[in-house]
């Protein structure tokens, strides 16, 4: 049988109608992950609040009533700065010193008597502003004051579920396939989703949405490697990028239904219950060509020719003829289990492994940077639903920008422009005082992010051959989840120093950007299948650089050719 790339180019076509139809299907799925992926932003909304006082009505109709927060709440210092009403403590007073007018409790009391008695905490509970929000998991389970580290343990820990999810399914999905993978994902995501929307108690809450993270890994990594196995790869660029176009989509129809669904279980279940949807993917998905070829030739044989029939070509009768290697494969496969494959197939052979570890790297500082600006963009204008839609729509135009990138420079070196860019931005903004300056460049710098984001992952999937490309993708988003997790902490640095942060995430983007030049490029190759397709391909590239940028800085001189030959400079 001839290469499944040489099939396509010569006659199934690269994107026919057959493979626009597993990209509409990939693309709808899309949608839900970006509703999951985010909805924390809703789901673990803080209000302000503060501590409920026995015997005094301090909120009418969502709003504080400032007489009786003067009367029983201390003025103090808040955690994110400036001064306001204590949101842990209250006045240390009886309970019957509020059965009284605020004139009558006035004559009888004053600043400094109120601050003679003392503060104690809120043992009584806490009243939340409900301007916003009518119900969130913090206002229910009270994730404040001492209990607040809880509510950033939901999304850490739902981003380890996202990690363990990411090398998991990928690893299922080269043992089992790509459709039963995508499936099942499909199926715990449902089931998780909904389940999260009914939890009983926080430590549920935690523990399903830790499983739902792995289940929109799962449904992220094998679709990403299902458009782009169906593609020949010309085309590999259009569907990388337009699946992920949809995850903005997602997040911006997110956006539109958390403005009219303010209560957090309804919000759960609104975004959940849209994955019922999907039960006909099971008519309707089919299994990757590639795993099959590597796997089942004949059943590889009936997607092909499912595939001719509706893209309408007809095949050749020699594109299915079996050489003696082909029929001694095909005898060897019967009498043989199919080889699995694990993490160390990635990681034992020394070009393998060098390009592992770069993709690795890469990916943890491209979402390492990327939580970063997102966690710390507080400037723009506008409510909550209304920056999370400008934060949505920025991404559309990041992504869309690499249909024209890497057809016109190749995957490297988009990569290359992005993550540098992102770095000298973030390294700018942290030399700029506060103003619209600065977070105009903060913004361009998430643009910039985000670009780099979605053309590593395109990228990533041409580096990876055709039996480990799931594992490979599985190990990289781990190591992306790593980031997100740890992202966060990394803003501790500011306080001994407020700029650091940024700039050790502008000199990560330009330490990554540098190394993805050591990768060699895949724009227009035929996708490596074997372990020792991907063991080969790009050897030398990592020399060759180091040897061009030793004599571009004249530290090594560039060797003369010889007569009757040629010397290509940096290449061994």
């Amino acid at each position: 049988m001839l290469p499944f790339d040489e099939i396509l180019t010569r006659y199934l076509g690269e994107l026919g109608w057959y493979q626009w139809w597993v990209l509409f299907l990939m693309c709808c799925a899309e949608m839900p992950v970006g509703f999951h992926q985010l909805i924390a932003n809703f789901l673990a909304a803080s209000p302000s609040h503060h501590c409920s006082v026995p015997g005094l009505e301090t909120w009418r109709d969502c709003q504080p009533i400032s007489d009786a927060l003067n009367m029983s709440i201390p003025w103090t210092t808040l955690d994110g700065g400036g001064s306001g009403y204590s949101e842990c403590s209250r006045y240390n007073l009886p309970e019957g010193s509020f059965n009284m007018s605020p004139a009558a409790f006035w004559q009888n009391h004053s600043p400094e008597n109120l601050s003679a008695v003392g503060t104690i905490g809120c043992d009584r509970g806490w009243e939340y502003d409900c301007t916003t929000y009518t119900s969130t998991i913090v206002t229910e389970w009270d994730l404040v004051c001492n209990n607040k580290g809880l509510r950033q343990l939901t999304t850490s820990l739902y981003m380890v579920g996202a990690g363990l999810g990411a090398l998991g399914f990928g690893d299922l999905a080269d043992r089992i396939g790509r459709r039963r993978t995508y499936l099942l994902s499909l199926a715990i995501q449902c089931v998780f989703g909904v389940a999260t929307a009914f939890s009983p108690h926080v430590v549920l809450f935690i523990i399903f949405r830790m499983f739902l993270g792995a289940a929109t890994s799962g449904v992220v990594i094998t679709s990403a490697v299902m458009v782009a196995e169906f593609v020949g790869p010309k085309e590999r660029v259009k569907v990388g990028v337009l699946r992920p176009v949809f995850f903005a989509v997602g997040a911006m129809i997110l956006a539109g239904v958390a403005f009219g669904v303010r209560d957090w279980r309804a919000l759960q279940l609104a975004v959940s219950l849209p994955n019922l949807l999907f039960i006909p993917f099971y008519w309707w998905c089919p299994e990757s060509p590639r795993w099959l070829l590597s796997r089942d030739k004949e059943k590889a044989k009936e997607l092909i020719q499912k595939m001719a029939k509706m893209n309408r070509v007809d095949l050749p009768d020699h594109v299915f003829a079996e050489d003696p290697d082909d029929v001694y494969d095909t005898k060897k496969e019967k009498d043989e289990t199919p080889r699995s494959y694990t993490i160390l197939d990635i990681l034992r052979t020394p070009n393998t492994r060098k390009k592992s570890l770069i993709l690795v790297f890469i990916w943890f500082t491209n979402t390492l940077v990327y939580y970063g600006i997102a966690l710390n963009i507080t400037d723009l204008s506008g409510d909550v639903y209304t920056n999370s839609l400008i934060a949505s729509v920025v991404e559309i135009p990041a992504c869309l920008s690499l249909l024209f990138l890497q057809e016109r420079f190749g995957r490297k070196l988009p990569v290359f422009a992005y993550l540098l860019l992102t770095g000298i931005g973030l390294i700018v903004t942290a030399a700029l005082p506060v103003g619209p300056g600065r977070v105009a460049v903060a913004m361009i710098s998430r643009f910039c992010i985000t670009g780099a984001f979605e053309s590593t992952t395109i990228y990533t999937l041409e580096l990876f051959p055709t039996v480990t490309r799931n594992i490979g993708m599985g190990f990289s988003s781990t190591a992306s989840s790593i980031g997100s997790i740890v992202s966060p902490f990394v803003w501790l640095l500011a306080d001994l120093w407020r700029p650091a942060p940024y700039i050790l995430f502008g000199v990560m983007a330009v330490v990554a950007g540098l190394l993805c030049m050591l990768l060699p490029e895949t724009k227009g190759e035929q996708l490596p299948q074997t372990l020792e397709d991907g063991e080969e391909f790009g050897k030398g590239v990592a020399t060759a650089v180091f040897n061009k940028a030793l004599i571009t800085l004249k530290i090594k001189k560039q060797e003369k050719k010889e007569e009757g030959g040629s010397a290509n400079p940096g290449y061994d």
